[in-house]
């Protein structure tokens, strides 16, 4: 009888606190409220439990059972509004299904009043059991199409759920089944059939499991104006008044038991208050301890960078110490039909060409619009999203992320960063202390790339100077670019990978200026020394280069572009590919150009001289996709 009347303390003290947490809470939604109401019906039946375990005479039980049986009464019906409100089911016909349930709860609520729900109560094995009246099957009825109803709506959700959605409606699946064994067990017990007890074990299992995921995945929101020493002395209060109410009921009944119930009392407040305060900081307060220590760690690895290499060397130390899947951010400073990644960590070079988001659906236009973070798991938890809450769960399901945050400066959005799964559940906390710190560092970086375009342009003008030496070479620059830039295209890059391609064609002859104009200008063919000199001139680029921060790969592509497949290059052994796309702009324009030696060959001709060249000198995916590029003009 102790272990029972333990077991729905516990119940009891739990679902008050959550009440509590809810009631305090910044925000609050339609599943935090829904799970209040099932959580208030459930500890009002509970209490009556507890005391009908030690009521002393059969009327005393009588009274009280009437009384809390009000709770039970509920217990289905609010069941059936929480699982609408985590499902986010708004059909018409289910509002009129969960109207007839309360209904029909308080028609029950009448009928339970004179008796013919709960007809008497029975002494069996030490405490006073409730017997079913004549009209308890329609409690049964109840019972069993608001838990049927709810088990249909977790299976209809649980097929078209995400990973992490489908985790809890599993869980909450579950639950319901406790839930239906529960009523199955309580109706035997009602009717006579000796499972006492297990009923209410069972209810005190389903109603211990709902608050273990309410916890654990957050359908609460926690940020409450109140510090947490208030909530754990509030815990405190609690068991100590559920004591104390215990207590005042029993002692009328002698001296003995009275002593009993408060040496009991004594044996059990210290461990249970601390179980519970144990509880209390491990799920909810870790993460706010959590937080702060991690971002501290990572605070410091973000610095007022200069350089997208950098930023993203950065950003990998904080994807280590968040351990997440992955991390992306898509910049939106521009209008545009389509974004692409322009920053990410976790995804392939593959996976990156193929992920694109729409610039008029789903997240980006909502954060232009409402310029506030976004939680995955907690987007069908808002009606708002009814309509547009598929196109959003799209772009999440695509970039494979849990939360998006917008990165907002003086109004405007930057970008958006959308953070992958990870074993935190505070990382959009984290992510949201060192937004500014990240907001700056994009920031500058931004301006730097328009600072590196400034130096391009000036690096453009010394080219032409180049090209202005040789009468052979006009031209060939802005012509190598542009077909470069075609076939990146062509080979599905994103518009980052094709600005770097850009970049590095339109360097790709910088070295040429630490070569002699008399070897420049040379009208006939250049002899072996001659030609070793020139050779240099890819070695000199990226001498050059070094001096400005540009990436490895736009150096490299610029320091490998006369490498060849089958390592009779330059640089033997040694290739990138934006050097094997600029190798291939590169041969084509050189075929097509009048030399001193040689008149300029046809396009037919140049096409079959790439073709026959495929493989030992070129790379082929790359040829395709140029004499593709050629054909379609």
């Amino acid at each position: 009888m102790i272990l029972f009347s333990f077991l729905s303390i516990v119940t009891i003290v739990t679902n008050l606190v959550l009440i509590s947490f809810a009631l305090l809470a910044k925000k609050s939604n339609n599943v935090s409220r829904s799970f209040s109401l099932l959580a208030t019906t459930t500890t009002i039946w509970m209490i009556g439990i507890v005391i009908l375990h030690f009521s002393d005479t059969a009327e005393t039980a009588m009274l009280w059972i009437q009384v809390f049986f009000v709770g039970c009464l509920f217990i289905p019906s609010f069941y059936l509004q929480f699982i609408c409100s985590l499902t986010q089911t708004h059909d018409k016909s289910w509002n009129v299904f969960k109207y007839l349930m309360y209904t029909l709860s308080g028609v029950l609520l009448i009928i339970n009043i004179s008796g013919e729900i709960i007809h008497h109560v029975s002494y069996e094995q030490s405490f006073y059991q409730p017997r079913a009246g004549n009209f308890y099957y329609l409690y049964s009825i109840l019972f069993g199409f608001c838990f049927v109803g709810s088990m249909y709506l977790l299976w209809k959700r649980l097929r078209i759920a995400v990973v992490q959605e489908k985790r809890r409606l599993q869980w909450m699946f579950g639950i319901a089944c406790a839930g239906i064994a529960a009523g199955i067990i309580d109706l035997f017990s009602v009717y006579g059939i000796p499972l006492y007890s297990l009923g209410h074990i069972s209810l005190s299992v389903f109603s211990l499991f709902i608050a273990f995921v309410v916890v654990k995945y957050k359908l609460i929101e926690f940020e409450i104006h109140i510090k947490r020493q208030h909530i754990l002395s509030l815990t405190n209060g609690i068991i100590a008044g559920i004591f104390l109410i215990l207590i005042y009921i029993f002692c009328h009944q002698s001296w003995f038991v009275t002593m009993i119930w408060v040496c009991l009392a004594g044996i059990i407040f210290y461990p249970l208050s601390n179980g519970i305060q144990r509880i209390i900081e491990s799920h909810i307060f870790r993460d706010i301890i959590e937080r702060g220590d991690s971002s501290d760690m990572v605070e410091i690895k973000i610095p007022a960078t200069f350089a997208w290499k950098t930023l993203l060397d950065s950003m990998q130390t904080v994807v280590n110490v968040m351990k997440l899947q992955n991390l992306t951010i898509i910049l939106t400073c521009s209008e545009m039909d389509e974004y692409y990644l322009d920053f990410s960590i976790g995804f392939t070079q593959e996976e990156k060409r193929k992920i694109k988001l729409k610039g008029n659906k789903g997240v980006i236009p909502w954060m232009r619009s409402e310029k506030k973070a976004l939680v995955r798991e907690r987007l069908q938890l808002n009606p708002k999203f009814e309509y547009i809450g598929e196109a959003i769960e799209n772009d999440f399901e695509l970039l494979k992320a849990t939360m998006a945050l917008p990165l907002i400066s003086k109004n405007k959005i930057l970008g958006i960063l959308f953070i992958g799964e990870n074993e935190n559940n505070y990382a959009v906390d984290v992510f949201d202390e060192i937004r500014s710190d990240l907001i700056i560092a994009i920031e500058n970086t931004l301006s730097y790339d328009a600072k590196i375009q400034f130096v391009l342009s000036i690096v453009e003008a010394l080219i032409v100077n180049i090209e202005a030496k040789d009468k052979y070479m006009a031209g060939h620059v802005e012509r190598v670019t542009r077909y470069s830039v075609a076939i990146a295209g062509r080979l599905g890059f994103t518009p980052a990978e094709i600005e770097a391609v850009r970049q590095a064609a339109l360097l790709h002859d910088i070295g040429k200026y630490g070569i002699t104009d008399a070897i420049l200008q040379k009208s006939g063919r250049l002899s072996l020394e001659e030609f070793e000199i020139i050779k240099k001139h890819t070695t000199i680029g990226k001498d050059i280069l070094s001096g400005v921060d540009l990436s490895d790969e736009i150096i490299n592509g610029v320091f490998l572009h006369h490498e060849r497949r089958d390592g009779k290059g330059y640089h033997p052994g040694q290739t990138n590919k934006i050097a094997e796309i600029i190798c291939v702009a590169s041969s084509y324009d050189a075929m097509i150009s009048d030399r001193p030696y040689r008149k300029a060959m046809t396009v037919d001709e140049s096409i079959m001289e790439l073709e026959r060249n495929s493989e030992t000198m070129y790379n082929p995916d790359v040829v395709d996709a140029f004499i593709g590029w050629l054909r379609d003009k």
